[in-house]
């Protein structure tokens, strides 16, 4: 790793702290009528474990953001189910969306969340449990995640959707059973959005369904909770589909990194995922930032440009491949990512280096 000296100036603010809270997310949850003559409805069942009481958060999300707010309060250990909570809770009388629950950082690990969205129908009642994610663990730039549509398209239709946790940029490809690229279509989502394709590869990818189709999300920026849901056409019994969170071969050619900016690189991604196949050592010495090279071109060697994914304080690209880094001293000892997007012969992809502070 080359250093070069620099003077700066820096200046500390002292801000006051506040109590935080954990942010869990249902992905999915509605009411009103659905195809085939269905009726659909979602209920929320909170759990508290502790022998405290606490206040929940209740916020319903749909393509417009943030809709209605709410908060209940949950007795020592006790349970409450909310039915049909769009509906009851939220007010509205024909809508889908997500729920964001908020608890307290103290009770995160005190409070089962459960949901549960169900059909009734004339072929009787058939619902899917729907699991809340805690927004740290969206995906982020860089991942795919994997929705596996039905083996049979004929006997089932494929709904998928998205939370945009922050605001995010999506890449959504139509992969088909023999391996054959069918689709691809690149949306973009406002943060605190839910978004649901109802026979999503239709009308979002514009192709029929086939049987064991595969839709992959590339997250190209931001972070997101993608699913699915499969639900059989003549008994409208629904099936939840999580997001598989996955790695796949790149389009472009990520050599590696070159450490010393010699022309020689130093670090690969041997197996072309877009990840770095080990972590780099980046010095937290003030005055002396890091300098390396980002070694990537296009499928055919053209030339890429490169830009960081999120703003980091203090890294910049100097050159078309050179980054400069100086990361504050309060990262010593600590890992990270740098996550930075390459884009050649108009095809882009994120690139993520894992970082080991010194």
């Amino acid at each position: 790793m080359k250093f070069r000296r620099l003077i700066t100036a820096a200046s500390i603010a002292i801000l006051p702290l506040a109590a935080s809270a954990a942010t869990f997310i249902v992905p999915a949850a509605g009411t009103g009528p659905g195809a085939n003559d269905s009726r659909w409805q979602s209920e929320l069942t909170l759990h508290n474990t502790s022998a405290t009481p606490t206040t929940i958060g209740l916020t319903f999300h749909d393509g417009s953001g943030a809709q209605s707010g709410d908060s209940v309060s949950l007795n020592a250990r006790s349970t409450m189910t909310i039915s049909d909570i769009v509906k009851t809770r939220f007010g509205r009388q024909a809508a889908t969306g997500a729920i964001e629950v908020t608890v307290s950082d103290a009770m995160s690990d005190r409070v089962a969340i459960t949901s549960r969205t169900f059909n009734s129908s004339p072929n009787g009642q058939f619902g899917q449990d729907i699991p809340a994610v805690n927004s740290n663990d969206a995906a982020s730039a860089g991942d795919v995640i994997v929705l596996q549509a039905p083996s049979s398209a004929t006997d089932a239709r494929f709904n998928f959707g998205i939370y945009a946790v922050t605001a995010a940029t999506v890449r959504w490809d139509l992969v088909h059973a023999d391996g054959t690229p069918a689709a691809s279509v690149e949306q973009s989502y406002k943060a605190g959005t839910q978004l649901q394709y109802g026979q999503g590869i239709k009308t979002l990818l514009g192709l029929d369904e086939q049987d064991d189709d595969a839709i992959h999300a590339v997250v190209s920026s931001g972070k997101v909770i993608a699913y699915g849901s499969a639900i059989n056409n003549q008994s409208g019994d629904p099936t939840f589909v999580p997001g598989i969170r996955a790695r796949v071969d790149i389009r472009l050619n990520f050599v590696g990194v070159d450490l010393n900016e010699d022309g020689i690189v130093d670090v690969f991604d041997a197996n072309h995922d877009g990840v770095l196949d080990q972590p780099i050592d980046v010095f937290t010495t003030s005055g002396f930032p890091n300098y390396f090279r980002i070694v990537v071109t296009g499928p055919n060697g053209e030339p890429a440009t490169l830009e960081l994914v999120d703003t980091i304080r203090d890294a910049q690209f100097i050159d078309v491949q050179t980054l400069q880094y100086a990361p504050p001293s309060t990262l010593k000892g600590s890992t990270g990512t740098l996550k930075v997007r390459a884009t050649a012969a108009g095809v882009s992809e994120v690139i993520t280096i894992p970082v080991n502070y010194r």
